[in-house]
């Protein structure tokens, strides 16, 4: 006697396929992650993952796009009542990043997208995550800046480019030497928070 699995809905389903893709493509790459294996990670047949997602290549784009959306989430929600949103948002997230597998996938994605630029859909999805998360950067240093967290004389858009560039060193930190990772992100992370931070002058003595 077989047991009927209980029919999902459209939405239920895709969101499934999505979050098997991510966790695929993050360990095995594009080119190493086959169609079968995300349908048979998300319970479902290839033709079913293809009634959803017309290609590969648009499949990892939404996986893209998908998963700036949820770390986007997950940023907003650790800075929503911070004192410091610069470093709840930086060194917090930094810090769970070895043990928080949405924030390692989500590195790994975005480093992993950066060779797939020329498939349109990946460079649109890209260029979106990327905006989003510069405005997201930005207007959190804006908000620092505003509690006196962070010095006034410099450019804010290219100081969040500067984050975006951290966020890739830590992609590249997680290929090389995953062990290790650990110890190098939240150290460049700190030298960050260091280098943002309003400069202090000792105290004159008379």
């Amino acid at each position: 006697m077989t047991l009927d699995r209980p029919r999902l809905s459209a939405e239920d389903r895709r969101t499934c396929i999505l979050d098997a893709a991510r966790h695929e493509f993050a360990r095995r790459g594009f080119h190493g992650t086959g169609t079968a294996e995300i349908a048979g990670r998300a319970g479902c047949s290839e033709p079913m993952l293809y009634k959803h997602f017309r290609s590969k290549q648009a499949l990892f784009a939404a996986v893209l796009t998908d998963a700036g959306r949820r770390m986007g989430a997950r940023v907003d929600e650790l800075i929503a009542d911070a004192d410091d949103p610069l470093e709840a948002s930086l060194l917090h997230v930094t810090q769970r990043a070895t043990t928080d597998e949405l924030i390692v996938e989500v590195i790994r994605l975005r480093t992993l997208a950066m060779s797939l630029v020329d498939v349109p859909e990946v460079r649109e999805a890209l260029e979106q995550n990327a905006t989003v998360m510069l405005a997201r950067v930005e207007r959190v240093l804006t908000e620092s800046r505003k509690l006196g967290h962070v010095r006034s004389d410099i450019d804010l858009q290219w100081a969040a480019w500067i984050w975006l560039g951290f966020t890739l060193a830590a992609g590249f930190a997680h290929a090389l030497d995953p062990d290790r990772a650990h110890v190098i992100c939240p150290e460049i992370a700190r030298t960050m928070v260091t280098m943002l931070r309003p400069p202090t002058f000792p105290e004159e003595t008379a």
